[in-house]
């Protein structure tokens, strides 16, 4: 670390912590990792020596959970010489920042570092409170804007964020004297308090935001809720796989679908068609939402209407984009379909469901502002390059880690096993893991994992259940990409001795619930129209039997034929199909539970060891040879050419 805080100033950052936590738990204020706040101190050098410092929020950090380290130390003696600079572009400003950082090594700082520089206050508080942008975002006068508060504001009129804004945050608070203003309100965009105490700059701008809320409140009734009938909710569950694709032709996507009472009583509003083309609630939400939402009277015609936006946003990109400038995905990032709700598109399940969150707050905002006065946003041209603006597309695309990301995989019998390790893999490699397992246990496993996965219980064997989990998939997703049929049933026995019920049960789980499952997600990827995989876990025993394993091998062989005819049927619509052939995979199964690995190893008179690594490698092979050769599977780059094959990783069979 190249700086030191002194005690003196521990306590100061302790105090802007406290107060940015504040700030961050209140949604209206604050949404996902929005907002800045900032505190000037004395910190010490690596030589030893004090320095003025500015430390303010960094790239990356949330508000609701910022610790002292979210903070980036900049040199405010180099801040300040800015002042005398008239423009910088935006390469000149990120280098004239980095250059300003005491530690290179830290998050880049918020792109409103001067704003914070120049306010001549310890602390400096920067929100985008939604009650404050609804009176900003109209048509009344700065006048009548600043006469809705008790406190005497300086309201600024709209500028695009970066070095250009801080000029003109420095001309008006030079020409208006801010030592006379509680505030500064800047249109469009939020608002900004500061104070020689973090609680002076956070109660300042409470009392701003509560007497903006009062206004706005008087005139403002809210959006009106309503409950979604169940024929629009089955309609559009049967829909949303064909809207997926729809809205993945140029990258996959995963949907959230919003529709709460809220979403809902939007969607049938009449202010939700009005503002299809107004904008968000702040620029800032411009680059995941874009400005224009697709909004839909019914399904019937949404494929026209989605191609139609597309084309529409390729026109205006030509239009206001600099040549050069590589276009966004140019399909809606949000949809709202009457008596539906709201449908948020994006290439991971986070950002979709950033996006709705944001797109919620955004027709608060409008709503309110209409109550107010008449809507007023930003030009279409300001909004085209603030979506372009490069430190915007750096929030989202400095998040997009794997090439699977957008990807839905379903696990069955992910509960232990190779079923548990291949979905914590999937969610370690950018696919939004499913897990699914007759083992209640199964929400546990996908809770730990985290939030790229989620654990349904439901029982393969049974029509009527793996019909509702799939429906749960696709109202959650809207679909489904990859398919691990991994879930079996196992009890050896001669064949002079299997019952009937054994071998039934072994069918039911092994043969029918295979097929069950497959016949559903096949269903759904076929509806997309954007390819999809699948993997069926069929263990040797379908080409190398084991003696006493009749009941097991034969069910498992119509699950290896099914294969087969899922890439023959599937092929022409993009969908590959292929197996894993594992062998004795003792680690974390229950197959093996109940003393059948013991048994096993007796009939061989040998011990359970040796049985174990019983393998022309003479290794034990584990769920994560099994979980890594699924993943790359489904990788299009690695196995996009290969279908109705069969892998076998048994160690080589001797």
């Amino acid at each position: 670390m190249m700086y030191r805080v002194p005690d003196a100033g521990r306590k100061l950052l302790e105090e802007r912590v406290t107060t940015s936590r504040l700030l961050g738990a209140d949604e209206n204020l604050v949404l996902h990792g929005g907002g800045n706040t900032s505190v000037k101190m004395k910190v010490m050098n690596v030589a030893g020596r004090e320095v003025d410092a500015l430390l303010v929020k960094g790239s990356g950090s949330n508000l609701a959970t910022i610790g002292p380290d979210g903070f980036t130390v900049m040199k405010l003696r180099d801040l300040l010489e800015a002042k005398s600079v008239e423009k910088m572009t935006d390469e000149e400003m990120s280098s004239f920042i980095r250059g300003s950082m005491l530690d290179p090594d830290q998050p880049f700082p918020s792109v409103e570092t001067f704003i914070h520089a120049f306010i001549d206050s310890r602390y400096v508080d920067h929100t985008h409170a939604d009650f404050i942008v609804a009176i900003t975002n109209t048509d009344l006068e700065d006048q009548a804007i600043a006469n809705i508060f008790e406190e005497k504001v300086l309201v600024i009129p709209y500028v695009q964020p970066g070095f250009q804004l801080a000029k003109v945050f420095l001309k008006e608070m030079n020409k208006a004297n801010l030592s006379n203003f509680a505030g500064i309100i800047l249109r469009n965009h939020g608002l900004v308090t500061w104070g020689d105490t973090a609680k002076q700059s956070y109660e300042m701008h409470i009392r701003l935001v509560s007497e903006a809320r009062k206004f706005v409140e008087s005139r403002w009734k809210g959006i009106p809720r309503s409950k979604m009938t169940k024929e629009m909710g089955d309609e559009l569950i049967d829909f949303l796989p064909k809207l997926r694709g729809m809205l993945s032709r140029k990258s996959r996507k995963i949907l959230t679908w919003d529709h709460s009472d809220e979403a809902v009583g939007y969607s049938l509003s009449n202010e939700a068609r009005i503002f299809a083309t107004l904008g968000p609630a702040t620029p800032d939400m411009l680059v995941r939402t874009k400005k224009d939402y697709l909004y839909s009277e019914g399904i019937t015609d949404i494929e026209e209407k989605v191609e139609g936006f597309a084309r529409t946003y390729e026109d205006n990109f030509r239009k206001y984009v600099d040549s050069g400038r590589t276009m966004h995905d140019p399909y809606p990032s949000v949809l709202v379909i009457r008596g539906c709700g709201i449908i948020c598109a994006a290439p991971s399940k986070r950002e979709a469901d950033i996006i709705r969150d944001e797109a919620l707050h955004s027709f608060k905002v409008s709503s309110a502002a209409r109550a107010i006065g008449k809507n007023k946003f930003i030009t279409e041209k300001e909004c085209y390059d603030m979506e372009y603006w490069p430190f915007q597309e750096a929030k989202v695309s400095k998040g997009k880690k794997s090439e699977l990301e957008g990807i839905v995989g379903l696990v069955t019998g992910a509960a232990s096993g190779i079923g548990k390790v291949t979905l914590k893999r999937f969610a370690e490699e950018g696919i939004f893991g499913v897990g699914g397992d007759i083992d209640p246990k199964i929400v546990q496993v996908s809770s730990e994992i985290g939030p790229n996965s989620l654990g349904i219980v439901f029982d393969i064997s049974k029509e009527d259940s793996v019909r509702e989990a799939f429906r749960e998939i696709v109202s959650r997703f809207g679909g489904i990409d990859v398919v691990f049929n991994n879930a079996g049933y196992l009890k050896p026995s001669p064949i002079d001795e299997t019952t009937l019920d054994d071998l039934r049960k072994h069918v039911e789980i092994n043969s029918i619930g295979t097929f069950l499952v497959t016949k559903e997600a096949f269903r759904i990827m076929k509806s997309q129209g954007i390819g999809g995989s699948f993997i069926f876990n069929v263990t040797k025993n379908v080409t190398n039997p084991g003696e006493g394993m009749m009941s097991y091998g034969t069910s498992k062989a119509f699950a290896a034929q099914l294969s087969r005819y899922v890439a023959l049927e599937g092929g022409k619509f993009g969908i590959r199909s292929n197996v894993v052939n594992p062998d004795k995979i003792f680690r974390e199964s229950k197959i093996w539970e109940g003393g059948v690995l013991e048994n096993r190893a007796r009939a061989k008179g040998i011990t359970p060891e040796e049985y174990k690594r019983g393998n022309l490698l003479g290794i034990e092979v584990l769920p994560d040879h099994v979980a890594n050769v699924v993943v790359e599977l489904v990788r299009e780059r690695v196995f996009g050419a290969t279908t109705g094959t069969m892998i076998p990783i048994d160690g080589g069979i001797k």
